[in-house]
């Protein structure tokens, strides 16, 4: 029996948060409320004062946007209000993207001892800065729309749409955070279904969400001015998967719960697909490091 086929062992707790009972009573409705009441003062004071920050070095004409279109004169900040808007809650919403997704690569495994949390608080967590990011990517989707560099709502709700407009290099951006947005928006909603759906079809759905966070790395290289313009943010980006890569290498060779009821055939297909994942997930494990040892973070080109 490979190690991909054998059963849990005793004390490894579950492998999916939606397995634990829920809490009930006063005391863990405070424990919510405090949590929620961190979780969403950490996203307001951090994407606050990024745009800040963002703002006046704009109205300084100094931001990297300021910089790399200097014809649009940006420093008239009452015009371009909601470009420092767009790109904070951008670089934030990616932040917390990236933590949702290593508390969740943590509920679909053994923890590790050294988050030193619990199952619950975990679960409770994960889906706090959850809401948390679908927050972020509305006020990123509703500043893009309303700022004054030529975007429209059709822009960032329809792909492709930057092909008909004269920007031919963003239409890969562009399209990798639309079609990011709506695997989050489809996707994350379905935590509070998936009893009416089957804890089964909502855990498959539900991997998608790993899609929204690739697109969404894919979109902040290509269209993060400021990513291009501070040589120590993309290195920073590469780098950051590594651990996250290696925690879903961790997760793959796991125990697969429920295997010995399927057939032998299916538990073969298993096996090698998550073979194939670890073995990926290895070699890009290997490529950040070549990437960033090799000086070539911008190998994903800014437009």
């Amino acid at each position: 029996m490979s190690v991909m086929e054998q059963t849990p062992t005793a004390g490894s707790g579950p492998a999916f948060s939606s397995e634990l009972p829920p809490e009930r009573g006063a005391g863990a409705r405070r424990r919510a409320l405090v949590s929620g009441v961190c979780v969403g003062a950490a996203g307001v004071v951090s994407t606050g004062v990024l745009y800040l920050l963002i703002r006046h070095q704009q109205s300084l004409g100094r931001s990297a946007a300021a910089l790399a279109m200097s014809s649009m004169h940006m420093q008239n900040v009452h015009k371009f209000w909601s470009f420092p808007l767009l790109q904070a809650s951008g670089l934030t919403g990616l932040v917390f993207a990236y933590l949702s997704v290593v508390l969740g690569l943590q509920q679909s495994a053994r923890a590790l001892p050294q988050l030193r949390l619990s199952y619950r608080q975990i679960d409770r967590l994960h889906r706090q800065i959850s809401l948390l990011v679908i927050v972020l990517v509305v006020v990123h989707v509703v500043a893009t729309a309303c700022d004054a560099m030529g975007d429209s709502v059709k822009t960032v709700l329809i792909p492709w749409q930057w092909a008909n407009q004269g920007w031919p290099q963003a239409v890969v951006g562009y399209t990798f955070g639309v079609v990011a947005m709506y695997v989050l928006f489809i996707v994350a909603p379905t935590f509070y279904v998936r009893r009416r759906i089957g804890t089964g079809r909502w855990r498959f759905l539900h991997r998608f969400v790993l899609l929204f966070y690739v697109l969404s790395v894919g979109h902040t290289l290509i269209l993060g001015l400021d990513v291009s313009h501070y040589g120590w943010i993309r290195p920073v980006i590469w780098l950051a998967q590594i651990p996250l890569l290696a925690l879903f290498v961790r997760r793959l060779m796991l125990p697969l719960r429920g295997s010995r009821r399927f057939s032998p055939a299916r538990r073969r297909a298993l096996a090698w697909t998550r073979y194939a994942l670890t073995a990926l997930s290895c070699a890009g494990i290997l490529a950040a490091l070549v990437i960033v040892v090799t000086g070539n973070a911008a190998l994903v080109t800014n437009v």
